[in-house]
């Protein structure tokens, strides 16, 4: 065997071991019922996206959104009309970052964000995607909020049904009303 294929094999053989070597991270994210879902914000609104920028995060070692969103509706704090907040994941220059669980917000996107704040960063939506329910204007039906996909039962064990009612969408107003209900529960 010549020596250049030995030493490809021996930096092959090094390098297969270190990766091996190396801890895998991952995100996991217990389903929270709704209601444990309002208790965990600190803020739930009614917004249009306006803006969505991707940057690097402090340590460099990813990328996450900042999005600043219209304030159109407040079910729960006391923002100003305007709120900024970071989300996981993202693109910068020619790199993009997909982490698979975390919401994504466009430019001009309606919904109803839960958010959390834990100290002097932006906030985050609670729960990942649990925490952000889609909104849709329709002539017919007005406005109606769709729960995320990953809203669960909050018993580890739940699964996504077709056609469960919990997810059925609901009117701005019956959301709204469901959100102060929940929230009244929580005290």
């Amino acid at each position: 065997m010549s020596y250049t294929r030995h030493m490809a094999r021996s930096v092959f053989a090094v390098a297969l071991c270190v990766l091996l070597a190396t801890p895998a991270g991952a995100i996991t994210v217990a389903p929270l019922t709704f209601t444990e879902l309002v208790h965990a914000s600190a803020l739930v609104l009614y917004v249009r996206v306006s803006d969505v920028r991707g940057q690097w995060t402090e340590d460099r070692q990813g990328i996450e959104s900042v999005v600043t969103a219209d304030v159109l509706s407040v079910f729960k704090g006391s923002p100003g009309a305007t709120v900024t907040l970071t989300l996981p994941g993202g693109q910068v220059g020619r790199y993009r970052n997909v982490l698979p669980g975390a919401p994504s917000l466009s430019t001009g996107d309606l919904a109803v964000v839960f958010l959390t704040a834990r100290g002097p960063r932006l906030p985050i939506t609670t729960g990942l995607t649990q925490g952000v329910y889609r909104v849709t204007v329709d002539a017919r039906t007005g406005v109606v909020v769709a729960p995320p996909i990953l809203d669960g039962a909050g018993d580890g064990n739940s699964r996504i049904v077709r056609g469960d009612p919990q997810r059925k969408p609901m009117g701005l107003a019956a959301f709204e009303a469901a959100v102060k209900t929940a929230g009244e529960a929580t005290r």
